[in-house]
């Protein structure tokens, strides 16, 4: 399997202004198909933000979620296996470096 490069400060600055969490999420299910996966929502402040999950390493993200299932844990593989990315109702987005 292969590795992919996540997404730098160059391209974040480069996303387009999106109007709403479903707008952000389409852009970026279109762009990264399945490696872009739901992880949960919460009600932070005055609105809900998304969290999402862009894997970068497909097959250390499997062995840590499943050491995660089977031990209660994970390494620090599966920690740098995705980038977080974080969408807000608004269409704003974070993602972390």
């Amino acid at each position: 399997m292969m590795k992919m490069q996540g997404i730098n400060r160059q391209e974040e600055a480069e996303l387009p202004i999106f109007k709403s969490h479903e707008e952000a999420r389409d852009y970026f299910e279109e762009k990264y198909g399945e490696k872009f996966v739901f992880e949960e929502s919460s009600e932070i402040g005055d609105g809900i933000c998304f969290f999402y999950r862009l894997i970068t390493d497909e097959e250390a993200y499997i062995k840590g979620a499943s050491d995660l299932n089977t031990n209660g844990y994970v390494g620090m593989e599966f920690m740098n296996s995705y980038q977080p990315i974080q969408i807000m109702e608004d269409g704003s987005t974070h993602i972390v470096h």
